[in-house]
């Protein structure tokens, strides 16, 4: 591990430079040295010290910005655990296909995302995602208790840590055990119910050093006792720690986002394993989504209607199906929206696009910068893909005419 971080320090210094997310970059030096130049009128000043302010990036931006840079791909990995960003992006992450009602002539292009968390491409966006389900069911639970409640009761969740000493014993007994004890150590806590996000390392805050910890960020209901360690000690002879944050109740659902989104930006990730846990009173098994869909207020209403619109043409209302681009179309390219406005609507020529006939076949294609076309493959086109690629990893016993025989993934429009 230590030869890890040593490299984790060096490569971050000499190949990223976390400055350079940020739009100004002058200091507070060059900045008033700036504004006392001569030849600049006072509204001009104002405007410079505007514009030239300097600012640095928050936490979560950092974190984000080290994820997406690809710092921590070969350097963690505890019990096939890795961070956010660490795992291969799927051929058409990415990769941007449209959506248009050809009978209007609306047309909108989006983005292909994965939703794992672990994705290389995809991360931000599916920690974004998975933060917005959080706050959501955090929220609704809370609107839930004070519509039973007559207004009586108002909850308000908790940004609790969970950390369990490295030494205990608690880590030798079996996942089933674990659970079993982590559940009992919560009731005792305090902790009527919520969710988890699992961390093994802690940062420093100064140049982002990862350091083994294993510990648990819990967004939770209930009352957190003074004595709670001890009590947990005595019954269950685990030495364990439960803290509050400074600042740790949530009053509304900006704050239940924030934290969720800040802590999923380096939660522990593995193949096959939700990055988020729901327990207690929350656990899915009790309380499902669609019944906390009942107690949704206006905002989360209008919310909803948006996102319902943003898929529908602005004239008829109807759900946008998928489009394939006729290549055969005069300048097509030139007709096409700029590749940077992104699900924005735009209008289009009669015959730009076809529909895709999905009964014969046809599957949606997804479009690079270039307008190459690359399709989602299924389970077995990529692992016909990976075998072709390396067939000493992944060897089976097929003819050589099989094995012989390319898989297209992608081609060229152009």
């Amino acid at each position: 591990m230590e030869n890890q971080i040593s490299g984790y320090l060096a490569f971050s210094q000499s190949k990223i430079d976390l400055s350079n997310e940020v739009n100004h970059e002058l200091s507070k030096e060059e900045l008033d040295e700036a504004i006392q130049l001569s030849g600049y009128t006072k509204p001009d000043k104002s405007k410079l010290k505007k514009q030239s302010e300097f600012s640095t990036l928050t936490n979560t931006g950092r974190m984000w910005a080290m994820a997406l840079a690809g710092i921590w791909k070969t350097m963690m990995d505890i019990d096939g655990y890795k961070l956010p960003a660490t795992k291969q992006a799927y051929s058409i992450c990415g990769k941007g296909f449209f959506k248009a009602c050809l009978n209007d002539r609306f047309a909108k292009r989006f983005v292909y995302h994965c939703g794992r968390i672990g994705c290389e491409i995809c991360a931000k966006r599916a920690g974004s995602r998975i933060a917005k389900k959080i706050e959501r069911r955090i929220t609704l639970y809370s609107l839930r208790i004070q519509k039973l409640s007559k207004g009586r009761k108002t909850p308000l969740a908790s940004h609790v840590i969970e950390s369990i000493e490295p030494n205990s014993k608690f880590w030798d007994y079996s996942r089933e055990k674990q659970n079993r004890i982590l559940k009992r150590m919560r009731i005792i806590a305090g902790i009527r119910g919520g969710c988890v996000i699992n961390h093994l390392w802690r940062f420093d805050k100064s140049n982002l050093t990862p350091i083994h910890s294993p510990h648990k960020h819990l967004i939770a209901f209930g009352w957190i006792k003074e004595n709670a360690s001890q009590l947990i000690k005595e019954e269950l002879g685990i030495d364990v720690v439960y803290h509050k944050v400074r600042n740790g109740t949530l009053r509304n659902r900006v704050d239940v986002f924030a934290v969720a989104f800040y802590q999923l930006s380096h939660c522990a990730v593995k193949q096959n394993k939700q990055s988020v846990q729901w327990f207690g009173e929350l656990a899915n098994n009790k309380l499902s989504n669609k019944t906390l869909e009942q107690y949704k207020d206006d905002e989360y209403i209008l919310q909803d209607e948006e996102i319902e619109r943003s898929k529908c043409c602005p004239t008829c209302c109807e759900r946008l199906p998928p489009v394939k681009i006729d290549i055969t179309f005069p300048h097509w390219r030139e007709k096409l929206s700029r590749i940077e406005n992104k699900e924005k609507f735009f209008e289009f020529d009669s015959g730009l696009f076809l529909s895709v006939d999905f009964n014969k076949g046809e599957k949606i294609p997804y479009y690079d910068e270039s307008y190459q076309v690359y399709y989602k493959q299924t389970l077995r086109e990529r692992k016909e893909s990976r075998e072709l690629a390396r067939p000493d990893l992944y060897k089976r016993n097929n003819t050589e005419e099989t094995k012989n025989q390319p898989l297209m993934s992608f081609c060229d429009v152009s």
